[in-house]
């Protein structure tokens, strides 16, 4: 097929004729938390494997830190603020993330967020993708996704919380 020039501004920032599942999103997010290339899902948790190791994504440090900053203002104040500005969808870990609205056929839209925490060691990567079932309904991913997201990210912290406070040593006087 013929490619346009717009079709390469297009793609750019996301849009166009792509077609990414939820899992393909989160192991894309999980890599640019790792700062290399490429994630493998697996299904199993096996806490005896060995961490996963692939080519670095080619960024400068300044060029990473400078992408994360940008996807953490997208949680600060940007799309996504309700994860920061709304005391119920507050997560204990600072979250990087972008959100997104896809458009199918049938003008409806899929309101996408994709996320790691914490920015700082990470250590959970998820991606939400809620489908618009009534054409014409706003599905952005801000106002839909991330809020779903908050909820899986509170609860994977709140668990973790209390494995930690389990583990801890009992002290006797």
């Amino acid at each position: 097929e013929h490619w346009y020039d717009g079709e390469t501004a297009n793609f750019s920032i996301g849009q166009g004729a792509l077609q990414f599942s939820p899992l393909q999103m989160a192991c894309f997010i999980a890599s640019v938390a790792r700062g290399e290339t490429t994630t493998t899902p697996t299904l199993v948790h096996q806490p005896d494997r060995p961490r996963q190791r692939t080519e670095p994504l080619g960024l400068s440090p300044g060029q990473y830190a400078a992408l994360l900053d940008g996807m953490e203002g997208c949680v600060t104040h940007g799309t996504a603020k309700r994860l920061t500005q709304v005391a119920a969808y507050r997560v204990p870990a600072t979250v990087v993330g972008k959100t997104g609205t896809a458009q199918i056929t049938g003008n409806k839209n899929v309101a996408w967020f994709i996320c790691f925490a914490p920015r700082e060691n990470p250590e959970i990567a998820l991606a939400v993708a809620i489908y618009g079932d009534t054409p014409g309904e706003e599905y952005a991913g801000g106002e839909f996704a991330a809020p779903v997201a908050s909820a899986v990210l509170q609860k994977y912290f709140a668990k973790k919380a209390v494995a930690a406070t389990s583990q801890a040593p009992v002290r006797s006087e």
